[in-house]
């Protein structure tokens, strides 16, 4: 007997081969949320956020649950897509920075390649960056990119929305979410306030899959929605306290799906680490252009078509730099582990403008000051921080219990140092390593326990 899901692959396969010349490069559309964690999708679990195209695109192509961003802030983790290497290499590390000119992007090989480029909404890499684009669209009607679009060419189309951003105001959606039915992640107090903040948010998020909807539409109505590879990611994490701006995980792990007929079988997930800098390296390889020397990530497309070998990560890497205020950190993660390096251990917590201004950052000061946070609340009211955070995110998924002292973790604790520090220093970071390379003189390592 024939599964639905055999069923689905031939069908697309069939498709796809009817529709696209044989050896034809693919038309690549890439859409990007601002400011949305894992798990906020319906197909990732949330049964309370309406994405059903979202959810259509997971279904018919492969949801990957391991994604995570270079940093958590708009612009620098923005510019580790387009350019494949983390932000302090391209020195784009500070919020609002602008791609230098003289960096190269993944656009000028697509273009070489024949293909035609354009941008909708938020590219957030400064104006002159928009030229780049051989269409740019701010606030354009989809349609405008696809009558401008040359025939016979293949395209790369970046649709940047600009939800689930702050700020948030009734209205967004119809019916809204209601408060009462969002689930409260366990560092947010569970207030009233919090509650109609979360379902703002989850209101921003369906809008922008009504968004998604709309060019799904418009790729069947003009027959390119079988040669067509599109993934969708968020920027970085949700907007609220200890999330976005931060390496803890829901600042820094993001939904990813991946789309493409007959040649990524519907209904399929994937559970290794996916680190943004993959990304451009994943479309230069599904048009057939090889890697350039400069980036740093890998091409998941063997593991997302399951051809050809595809070597799994071990870690993936984030950094924080600076975001309204200076708080330089540094983050390996590893399927089960993760250590946080905070460079300026002496601030404490601070969040973002947007955030601080938001009713939930309110409703935890209020609860502070009433002496209502449980203990792992009140981890964001501390004076400073621990210069290193140690988690095992099996046993402590929400990272409250940093185990950086823990003399049962110390080897753990050291090889993570080390891999960081190396990291680092093969990735010109301007911060200095912590662990000196094996055998290399003159280095200072970090203390073992702090």
């Amino acid at each position: 007997m024939i599964s639905r899901r055999g069923i689905l692959q031939a069908a697309g396969a069939a498709s796809a081969a009817a529709q696209a010349p044989a050896g034809a490069p693919p038309n690549i559309v890439f859409l990007i949320s601002d400011d949305h964690s894992f798990p906020d999708l319906g197909c990732y679990g949330n049964s309370v956020v309406r994405t059903p195209n979202l959810d259509r695109m997971a279904r018919e192509g492969m949801r990957f649950d391991r994604c995570f961003v270079s940093s958590p802030q708009c612009s620098p983790n923005r510019s580790s897509i387009l350019t494949g290497c983390t932000p302090h290499t391209t020195s784009t590390s500070r919020l609002h920075t602008p791609m230098p000119p003289w960096e190269q992007t993944f656009l000028e090989p697509l273009k070489e390649r024949g293909y035609f480029t354009g941008a909708f909404r938020k590219v957030h890499q400064g104006p002159e960056f928009d030229k780049r684009w051989e269409y740019y669209g701010a606030n354009a009607k989809f349609e405008t990119f696809f009558d401008k679009l040359p025939a016979g060419r293949p395209f790369f189309l970046h649709m940047g929305f600009t939800d689930p951003h702050r700020p948030y105001r009734d209205g967004a959606v119809s019916p809204p979410h209601d408060p009462a039915r969002v689930a409260v992640r366990p560092f947010l107090p569970d207030t009233e306030a919090t509650r109609k903040d979360l379902a703002w948010y989850h209101d921003s998020i369906s809008r922008m899959d009504a968004d998604c909807g709309r060019l799904f539409d418009l790729l069947r109505a003009r027959g390119l929605d079988q040669n067509t590879l599109a993934v969708f990611t968020g920027d970085n994490g949700m907007p609220f306290p200890r999330a976005k701006g931060t390496c803890y995980d829901p600042g820094i792990h993001v939904p990813l799906l991946a789309w493409w007929p007959g040649r990524i079988a519907p209904e399929s997930m994937k559970r290794e680490l996916i680190a943004h800098v993959d990304l451009p390296v994943t479309w230069l390889d599904a048009a057939g252009i090889a890697k350039p020397a400069k980036m740093q990530g890998r091409s998941f497309l063997p593991l997302a078509t399951g051809r050809g070998s595809y070597a799994e990560r071990d870690a993936v890497f984030a950094e924080r730099n600076w975001h309204d205020n200076f708080d330089p950190i540094r983050a390996i993660r590893t399927q089960r582990h993760k250590l946080i390096f905070n460079a300026a251990p002496h601030f404490p917590y601070r969040p973002a403008w947007d955030l601080e201004a938001s009713i939930s950052w309110k409703s935890i000061l209020d609860e502070s000051r009433r002496g209502r946070l449980n203990a792992d609340q009140r981890l964001m009211m501390a004076p400073n921080r621990p210069m290193l955070e140690l988690y095992d995110l099996t046993a402590d998924p929400h990272e409250f219990h940093n185990l950086a002292t823990s003399r049962e973790h110390r080897d753990l604790f050291e090889d993570l140092q080390r891999r960081l520090s190396r990291w680092m220093g093969d990735t010109y970071d301007f911060l200095p390593p912590g662990k000196s390379r094996p055998g290399e003189p003159g280095g200072r390592d970090w203390p073992v326990a702090l």
